[in-house]
């Protein structure tokens, strides 16, 4: 169980939470377009930009939130990278918050 990628789940959930379907796979597919090049999701330095969301985010910030993109928009799917665990942590603290 990685608790950062708890987090990163948790912070995505939240922000998907108050977005339309829409926007949650723009920014889902925007992640797995940069992905195709590389993704380093374990130096928290690294920092990546995306033009569907402001800020910076690190590799393993952006695979968890493409993560939960990918569960909203087809939970049957498969990734090729297991977070099922972080996820179900992170929807139950979810849940516990509301």
């Amino acid at each position: 169980m990685q608790p950062d990628a708890v987090m990163y789940c948790l912070g995505a959930i939240k922000k998907f939470d108050k977005m339309k379907r829409n926007e949650v796979e723009k920014i889902g597919f925007e992640i797995a377009i940069l992905g195709q090049q590389g993704l380093d999701t374990s130096d928290a330095k690294t920092k990546y930009r995306l033009k569907s969301l402001p800020g910076e985010f690190t590799g393993l910030q952006l695979i968890c939130t493409m993560f939960v993109a990918f569960k909203i928009l087809s939970p049957e799917q498969g990734m090729g990278f297991d977070l099922d665990r972080e996820y179900e942590v992170a929807k139950r603290l979810q849940r516990s918050s509301k």
